[in-house]
């Protein structure tokens, strides 16, 4: 089936169902809004077992579970939302991109078509008053459906009892989700170099990480499963669950192979693991290049089918036992101050989820998710989303290459080593800290690390003081103890395509600098 006809089922399906609920805090779930029927699907585990003490004890809120919204008329004199006559907001406006270019060249930016649209109080596509009201924690029926939709287009779980939930980002997401499943003391297994906001919450929380190789395809398996099949209870409770970035992952910029994920999955299964996939940078592809090539100056076009079929495997799509949150996010491909995104999970798990949301954030933010609606529904549809996220991993594939060809001119190639990455927004580039005339060989880890440690800060300062900031390697590890290896990060997204140059070039001389001496 066409891209097109798989579209339009779900403008079919929506053309047959109920309205969607209306009030604040409407009840809604992802079961209102799936295409395939739940009976041609198994379901889940139960994950009693996974779960932590803290959300054992822990119960909606009475409040939070009345009948509120029904769709008949109500009188309320029960839960505390403010009127929306008081509200000192009649509507909102946005102009939005309504014509998303197909190419990757920036002049293409002056062609694009905008498009005004508004959300006032009293609308009926979606009630401005409402969104602005207490919402509920699982989100708007408006921008669920929507999230919804693309989950089971994208991913398509293969058990029948999944929601996705929307969040405030992943980074509440993530914390909501170790204090749903670890204990004060247990251990999140995590790659061996990871983002530092997750070992942040692990550690804040009382969790310890516990790393994991990582080779040119992710997380090494056969490491993952000797660790676990080695562990002993003088070490504490066995750790069930896995944190990975498996796509463009930060900060190595390494993706998965389909191989490798579902050579994970399968110790998943063995050891009874929990999968919490972060994975921000999944929409964002571009197609490899040879290390020691030249990057191409010819910009490849293709359509939404060539698109999805580049997309990897998720784990979420290998699941067939219910042991994988996903979560999403709009702050790689929308924008980082929406702070919204989704997860999505078997439902014993997202019930939990939402649970937690409503002692926490609540809910996303209602005008957030008015912007979401507004964009992705109303003015893209399905279609326009995949086309904008061609479009942005172009754009991105274009600032990649060149970022790669300025590796190639300005770095010393007997120092550094680095790979192209195929997805994300981050380039590793190893140093050799062997050729410092000050590097001391020794067989003692902490000796090693300290050595490293000194040498890194001094590349780091030296391109910081001519004006270019990286990100230290020894910021991504959990075990500051035991690094071995010397290396930075450097993004192609954040400053202008035209600084990239200069940006290697003065790193490439802090380099040579600190290497000399």
């Amino acid at each position: 089936m066409s891209l097109v006809d798989r579209l339009g089922e779900y403008r079919k399906f929506r053309a047959r169902s109920a309205p969607l609920p209306t009030g604040s805090s409407s009840y809604t779930c992802s079961d209102f809004f799936k295409l395939q029927n739940p009976r041609d699907k198994p379901k889940a585990l139960s994950w009693d077992h996974r779960t932590s003490l803290d959300s054992v004890n822990r119960k909606t809120s009475p409040l939070k579970a009345s009948p509120y919204n029904h769709q008949r008329a109500m009188v309320s004199l029960g839960a505390a939302r403010p009127a929306s006559e008081y509200y000192p907001w009649e509507s909102i406006s946005m102009r939005c991109i309504s014509n998303i270019p197909s190419q990757s060249n920036e002049h293409e930016n002056n062609t694009s078509k905008f498009c005004s649209v508004s959300c006032s109080k009293g609308e009926t596509e979606y009630d401005l008053g409402v969104a602005l009201n207490y919402g509920h924690p699982i989100g708007s029926p408006q921008a669920l459906r929507f999230i919804t939709e693309h989950v089971e287009f994208i991913h398509n779980p293969p058990y029948a009892d999944w929601e996705s939930c929307l969040t405030c980002g992943s980074t509440s997401a993530l914390e909501i989700a170790l204090r749903l499943f670890c204990n004060r003391g247990d251990t999140v297994i995590v790659e061996d170099f990871t983002y530092p906001g997750t070992l942040s919450a692990i550690q804040a929380q009382g969790l310890q990480p516990l790393g994991v190789d990582v080779d040119g395809c992710g997380l090494v398996p056969e490491v993952l499963d000797r660790k676990l099949q080695n562990w002993t209870s003088c070490q504490g409770p066995k750790p069930f669950v896995l944190y990975m970035i498996p796509t463009g992952q930060n900060p190595t910029g390494i993706t998965q192979s389909a191989a490798r994920r579902r050579e994970i999955y399968q110790v998943a299964e063995k050891h009874d693991l929990y999968i919490l996939e972060d994975d921000p940078y999944y929409y964002l592809q571009m197609e490899g290049l040879h290390i020691d090539c030249m990057p191409s100056q010819e910009i490849k076009t293709f359509n939404t089918d060539a698109y999805l079929s580049q997309l990897p495997p998720s784990y979420l799509s290998l699941d067939i036992s219910g042991r994988v949150l996903r979560l999403d996010s709009t702050s790689k491909i929308l924008a980082p101050g929406l702070r919204c995104g989704w997860v999505t999970g078997c439902s014993q798990i997202i019930e939990k989820f939402a649970s937690y949301s409503e002692t926490g954030p609540i809910s996303p933010s209602g005008p957030s998710q008015v912007m979401l609606y507004k964009l992705l529904d109303q003015t893209w549809g399905h279609q326009g989303f995949l086309e904008w996220l061609v479009s942005l991993s172009q754009k991105y594939r274009q600032r990649r290459d060149t970022l790669i060809k300025a590796c190639l001119q300005h770095l010393p190639y007997d120092v550094c080593r680095w790979g192209v990455p195929d997805a994300g927004m981050f380039i590793r580039i190893s140093v050799d800290a062997s050729k410092h005339p000050g590097f001391v060989k020794t067989d003692i880890p902490s000796e090693i690390s300290a050595n490293l440690l000194i040498i890194e800060d001094r590349i780091f300062s030296h391109s910081q003081e001519n004006g270019v900031l990286v990100s230290k390697g020894s910021w991504f590890t959990a075990d500051r103890t035991s690094i071995s290896t010397l290396f930075f990060r450097l993004t192609f997204v954040a400053s202008p395509e035209e600084s990239l140059v200069k940006g290697v070039e003065v790193f490439a001389q802090a380099v040579r600098s600190v290497l000399a001496k």
